[in-house]
């Protein structure tokens, strides 16, 4: 048991020698030089604990940038849709505010009965065509892949 405490000891006196500091030595020149070993008129530096980066894991790294610009992709496709519905809506309300159920206003160069007639068959034509457009897109907007609304 002796050796053993023996050797302890050395051990951890042996550690504690192994802990040397970096110190500073400014000569009469003014030449600086840093080192392990203390010498005269060197100042001790206390640097600050190592920071230890982990590895970054790369395996996979190109199906994940894949799926993320995937993702945008999507959420582009997605965006540019719904713009599309709403500037399509937006138009439907504004033939549909003109159209009055089918009794529009007649206009000043609508003297002639059969031109009304004609701009009331337009915009009921208008009318379809906008709300087929609007089921197309919004059928569309269900198809993309994700989280939908």
């Amino acid at each position: 048991m002796k050796r053993n405490d023996l050797f302890f000891i050395m051990l951890v006196s042996f550690s504690c020698l192994t802990q040397a500091g970096v110190y500073k030595h400014i000569d009469g020149h003014g030449n600086v030089t840093y080192s392990n070993i203390p010498s005269n008129n060197a100042k001790r530096i206390d640097l600050p604990p190592i920071v230890v980066v982990p590895s970054v894991n790369s395996e996979g790294i190109e199906d994940r940038i894949t799926k993320r610009r995937e993702s945008t992709k999507i959420e582009e496709q997605r965006e540019q849709l719904q713009s599309k519905i709403s500037e399509e809506e937006k138009r439907l309300n504004e033939v549909k505010d003109e159209y009055k159920e089918g009794v529009p206003d007649r206009l000043g160069s609508e003297r002639n009965y059969q031109r009304y007639l004609n701009r009331v068959e337009r915009l009921k034509e208008e009318i379809n065509v906008r709300e087929k457009n609007l089921n197309v897109l919004r059928n569309e907007l269900q198809n993309i892949p994700g989280k939908s609304k």
